[in-house]
């Protein structure tokens, strides 16, 4: 499993964990909900972009700016 920091203000934030609180879940698994949701409805509406060879190439062209992240001091979260 891989962790993703993301920025939200903080009246978002406080929503976030009052809804969460609420519902007895965590605040992970709601923005994993959302975000699941959200890439259904991207592939929906893109098809299989994994077959398309233009796709793939710039897939292929972002790892570059991805590889940043990966770095030993994230680590310390696999375990969590």
């Amino acid at each position: 499993m891989s962790v993703i920091s993301i920025r939200m203000d903080d009246n978002r934030r406080r929503l976030l964990k009052v809804i969460a609180s609420a519902e007895g879940r965590s605040m992970t698994s709601i923005v994993c909900e959302l975000l699941d949701e959200y890439v259904e409805r991207k592939k929906a509406s893109l098809g299989d972009y994994t077959q398309d060879r233009e796709a793939q190439a710039l897939m292929k062209v972002s790892e570059a700016a991805f590889a940043e992240w990966d770095n030993e001091e994230d680590s310390v979260y696999d375990s969590l």
